[in-house]
Order: C-alpha cells, then sequence, then structure tokens
C-alpha cells in the first residue's frame, strides 16, 4: 500500500491541525500561554481552510478505499472548519476569566475537528465510527470544562452516556453489516449489495441500518432520541453550545447523505420511512418546546431539534436522486451555521458585559435595545435569519427546501413542516419584542458603560461581520447559489 504525492496533498486538512495540536502540545509543556494558544489555533484553522484551495484542484481523491475527498466533502469541511474557527474566536474572552487551565480548551477543538473532517470525507464505516468518536470524545471535556458548576457537570456527565450509548449502537450496526456483505468501504458495500440474496442476510442488514440511523437520531438530537440536548445547550458554555450546534451536526448530516447514496432503492424505502416520521415529530416537537421556555440556550437547543427536522427534506430529496437537494441542504446548512454563530456571538458578548451570572435567560435581554442598540439590532437580524423571514439568508434556505419538497413531491412532509415553521415564529418573535420592551430598573446587570467597547472585540467583529452577510445573502442570494453551483457537488453522487 503506497500513498501517493497527491493523495498526501488531499490529506492536507487533516494534517495541519494535527501538526497545530501537536505544537500546541509541546508548547504548553513548555510555558502556559492563552492568548498564543488561541493565536496558534486560529491560524491552524484558518491554513487548514486556506489549503482546501490546493486540494480541490487535486481532482476526486479517492484513498485507500476510506476518505474520499471530491467537492461534496471540500464544501461540509470548509463549514466544519468554520464553525470551529467561530468557537474558537468566541471563547477567548470566556476563557480569560476561567480559573483553572485554559489552554487545554484549543487541544479538544482541535482534535474534535479532526473528526468532522474525517466525518465529511469518508468513504469507509470504520473511518465513519473513528470521525464520531473523534469528534464526540473531546466534547465531553468541552461540555463539562467548567466542571465547577453544577449545570456543566451534569450536561457533560448526561452527554458522555447517551454519546456511549449512541455510540454502541452504531458499532454494533456496522458490524452486523460487516457480517452480511463482509466489507466496510462504501464503494465495495454497493457491488455486495445486489449480489445478497438470502432472507435472513437482509433481514440482518435492515437491523444493522436500523442500529446505525438510532445511532445518528441521537448525535442528530432527532425526536425521540433528543432528551439529551436542552440539558447539555444550556449546561455547556457558549463557544462549546454553538460547536455542538454546527459542526458536529453538520458532519454528521454530510456522512448521512454520502451513506444514502450507497444502499439500493429497496432499502431508501426504509430511510425514507424513518426519516419522515423523525423530521415531521423533530420540527413540531422542538416547536412547540421551545415556546415555553425562558433561557435563550434552551430555546436554540429546541430549535436545533426543529431545524435538523427542516434539513432531512432535502435528506429524504437526496435519497430520490433529486439534482436540488445537496444544493438545498448546503444553502439551509450555510444560512443556519450563520445565524447561529451570530446568536452565540451575541450571548458571549452579553455574558462578558453582565454582572448578573444568568446571562442566559431571556429576561436579561429585556429593553437590551435601549442601552446597546446597534447589538440589539443585529442580534434581531439573526433571530429573524433563524425564523426564515424574507430579506435574510436564513429566508433564502426555508425558501429553497420547500421548493425542493414540492419539486420531489414531499407534498404532505412540506406542508407538516410549513406548518411547524409557523409556530416556530412566535418564540422567535417573542425574543425580538423582549429586546425592546421597556427595561425594568435594577433587574439587569448588564454594564452599560462597559458594553459600549464590544464593538472592537473580537466576538463583536465577528458578529458584525456575520450579520452582514446575513443581510447581503438575504438581499442578493447569487455569490452564494454561484459557490455552490461552482463545487458541482453531483459530483458526489456520480462517484457512487
Amino acid at each position: 500500500m503506497v500513498i501517493t504525492w497527491i493523495q498526501i496533498i488531499s490529506l492536507l486538512p487533516v494534517l495541519i491541525i494535527g501538526m497545530t495540536t501537536v505544537i500546541i502540545l509541546l508548547s504548553i509543556a513548555y510555558r502556559r500561554n492563552l492568548f498564543l494558544h488561541a493565536l496558534l489555533t486560529i491560524f491552524g484553522l484558518s491554513t487548514a481552510m486556506g489549503s482546501l484551495g490546493i486540494v480541490r484542484h487535486q481532482g476526486i481523491q479517492n484513498i485507500f478505499q476510506s476518505i474520499c475527498i471530491d467537492n461534496f466533502a471540500t464544501l461540509y469541511i470548509i463549514l466544519v472548519l468554520a464553525s470551529s474557527l467561530a468557537s474558537a474566536i468566541l471563547a477567548y474572552n470566556w476563557l480569560l476569566s476561567y480559573p483553572s487551565n485554559r489552554d487545554e480548551f484549543y487541544l479538544l477543538l482541535l482534535i474534535s475537528s479532526i473528526g468532522g473532517i474525517l466525518l465529511a470525507s469518508t468513504n469507509n464505516l470504520g473511518i465513519l465510527f473513528l470521525g464520531i468518536e473523534l469528534i464526540s470524545l473531546p466534547l465531553f471535556g468541552l461540555i463539562g470544562y467548567s466542571f465547577f458548576k453544577k449545570f456543566s457537570l451534569e450536561a457533560s456527565i448526561k452527554y458522555i452516556i447517551l454519546s456511549g450509548i449512541s455510540s454502541s449502537f452504531i458499532l454494533f450496526g456496522i458490524a452486523l453489516i460487516y457480517a452480511v456483505t463482509g466489507c466496510l468501504s462504501f464503494t465495495s458495500i454497493i457491488s455486495a449489495l445486489h449480489l445478497i440474496m438470502s432472507h435472513q442476510s437482509i433481514l440482518l442488514l435492515i437491523i444493522g441500518l436500523g442500529m446505525v440511523m438510532i445511532g445518528f437520531g441521537f448525535k442528530l438530537s432527532l425526536v425521540p432520541f433528543h432528551l439529551w440536548t436542552p440539558d447539555v445547550y444550556q449546561g455547556a458554555p457558549s463557544s462549546v453550545s454553538l460547536y455542538l450546534t454546527t459542526s458536529s451536526k453538520i458532519a454528521i448530516i454530510s456522512v448521512l447523505i454520502r451513506l444514502f447514496m450507497v444502499f439500493p432503492d429497496q432499502y431508501n424505502k426504509i430511510f425514507y420511512i424513518f426519516l419522515s416520521g423523525t423530521a415531521c415529530c423533530s420540527t413540531l416537537f422542538g416547536n412547540l418546546m421551545a415556546i415555553k421556555q425562558n433561557n435563550l440556550k434552551r430555546v436554540l437547543a429546541y430549535s436545533s431539534i426543529a431545524h435538523i427536522g427542516y434539513t432531512l427534506i432535502g435528506v429524504i430529496a437526496a435519497l430520490q436522486t433529486n439534482s436540488m437537494a445537496l444544493e438545498a441542504i448546503s444553502i439551509y446548512l450555510i444560512s443556519y451555521l450563520l445565524a447561529n454563530i451570530g446568536v452565540f456571538g451575541v450571548i458571549s458578548i452579553i455574558s462578558v458585559f453582565c454582572a448578573d451570572a444568568y446571562t442566559d435567560v431571556l429576561f436579561t435581554y429585556r429593553g437590551l435595545f435601549w442601552r446597546q442598540p446597534i447589538l440589539s439590532i443585529l442580534f434581531t437580524i439573526m433571530i429573524l435569519s433563524l425564523a426564515g423571514i424574507p430579506m435574510t439568508l436564513g429566508f433564502i434556505g426555508k425558501f429553497y427546501l420547500f421548493v425542493l419538497g414540492m419539486n420531489s413531491q414531499l407534498w404532505w412532509l412540506t406542508i407538516f413542516i410549513a406548518m411547524s415553521s409557523v409556530i416556530s415564529i412566535i418564540y422567535y418573535l417573542r425574543i425580538i419584542i423582549n429586546l425592546y420592551l421597556n427595561p425594568i430598573r435594577n433587574c439587569v446587570g448588564i454594564n452599560s458603560s462597559s458594553a459600549s467597547s464590544w464593538i472592537i472585540t473580537p466576538n463583536g467583529i465577528l458578529v458584525i461581520i456575520v450579520s452582514f452577510f446575513i443581510l447581503f445573502l438575504g438581499l442578493y442570494p447569487q455569490p452564494i447559489i454561484y459557490l455552490i453551483h461552482v463545487m458541482h457537488l453531483g459530483d458526489a453522487i456520480g462517484l457512487f
């Protein structure tokens, strides 16, 4: 087995992040310096993202039938790295006030990012499991980083238990698939599936697929596997909650799509039933539960359950080999990523300048407009994008999904999800109205004089940039549509 230079170049993002991890590890052993290590992390992630320009010129590379670097993988690696980069920036201010060892936070984030990259480019069930473990294990530490806080420790323990259970389901499912087909590579599984004739083998394969789907359901927080989500989001630091809701889910969705492309239509019917049921339950339950929440992170947690439900329309359409499906999913995920970076960015800014410990409580944001009008307007833009209101990128993303649903003749699913989307406007408007109400004296702990400096902080700059793109691309989406067309996502389907 010989690896060529072209294949090494194709692995540049993983190699760069791996090298950055080793450098930071050695640097910590010599001397702790949070600023230096934050800078190295941001530089490593940015360089890895930049290296994708070189990687793309190498064409489609299927390395040892295990890792497939194509346009589809490249786009999703960019999204994973963008989420990691935003989390690294948002975490810095929070880590400055952290009382214990702080530099290890970036080590865990980088290792988890490698897992996300492997998931986005996997072409093998073994690498799939390795990627899931690499992205999940560092999250145990990241979620429970503030271990001295009750909610943080509780969230970490819940995530460890449920993540362990979901990984067991996935591993057992992979074992059954291997027992039937005798191979782990996606491309080899295609040919093996066509030779399966016995009913016993088909039954074992269906059970294996079902167990893998249950494991993915846990990782994506789909109903009824969602119970850990609100508690974990509430207990984790804002930058980690952002990473959980974007990077880990985007990586899992990418591998889900790639896995579906392998199986013949007879198995896709099983996927269709499972995904349709969970999509309806997730959107309805997520939106209904978010209405009565008073904690902003819990609202976002239930909202994320609903958003993943919306995304499943695209995944189901991809099963029907609708050429528009990959484009619609990508645009929706980009809009979702940008809106979440902005929302968690605002929460991070408020947590730095707020004297009150309860910065996640919705009541803390009451009357924010009268104290910080620009920050409130930016926050409003982000919430409107999540709600899918016109003139924001979120509207373009939802519009694409609904058109895709009708184009794929998923009538009842599209109508159901459209109705759920209308319900979501109730709690999004509740957040916005809260910002513009008259503030109650002596109840809000935001230090207005020091908070005015948020614009010159890295978090503030990140929020402004993200808001600009949400508005600009919402009014003029042509650049993002052009980018998706240039990527030729259909190549991913053609590979199989």
